[in-house]
């Protein structure tokens, strides 16, 4: 009997957390959040933005989709990754959980942060809040950084790496990412 609600509730979690770590680390950063950690990242001045440039850590599922619906939306945008190489193709289940969504991945090729000519006029928005205590770190705060997840309903800080996820939780966490697109669209177009 406790077993199987172990189990129902382990398959909750991977289904919208990716894993129960997923689900602790959104709770983590959510109390972050509500002490005000990142209050100075939701303060986009969008009249001083011309591209969109997404971070996550490989570069393969996250900021790849991304990117590719904000181009989608007629918005310039690029991605990259903290940890990643030049040129490897996107994660095999985010190719299709991005198909099942119509938008393709196939000819996407990974980009590492280090090797991109960050402009004055960009925003990066990044998945995870470590990643913007890395680029924080490494870039001295030169560049306009928020968390893509302060954007979305309910706000994330944190969205979950679906790498090695069920195909569930990648089709839940590439929702929010589209839905959390679509919003910073908004702005960054009212502006145009």
């Amino acid at each position: 009997m406790l077993g199987s609600i172990t189990n129902k509730i382990d398959c909750w979690l991977a289904e919208h957390y990716g894993s129960r770590r997923g689900y602790i680390r959104t709770y983590w950063y959510r109390i972050h959040f509500l002490i005000g950690s990142y209050k100075h990242y939701g303060e986009v001045d969008w009249t001083s933005i011309d591209r969109l440039v997404f971070v996550c850590k490989g570069n393969i599922c996250r900021s790849a989709y991304a990117e590719a619906v904000a181009r989608s939306l007629g918005i310039d945008s690029i991605s990259c990754g903290i940890e990643t190489q030049y040129n490897l193709p996107a994660n095999d289940n985010a190719i299709q959980a991005a198909k099942a969504k119509g938008i393709n991945l196939s000819s996407h090729k990974t980009t590492p942060i280090q090797s991109l000519s960050i402009r004055d006029t960009d925003l990066l928005l990044v998945m995870e809040p470590c990643h913007l205590e890395y680029i924080t770190k490494e870039y001295d705060n030169k560049y306009k950084c928020t968390l893509l997840g302060l954007w979305g309903t309910p706000i994330n800080p944190h969205i979950q790496d679906p790498y090695g996820a069920s195909s569930i939780y990648f089709n839940h966490c590439f929702n929010y990412i589209e839905k959390t697109v679509h919003e910073v669209a908004k702005k960054f177009s009212k502006v145009r």
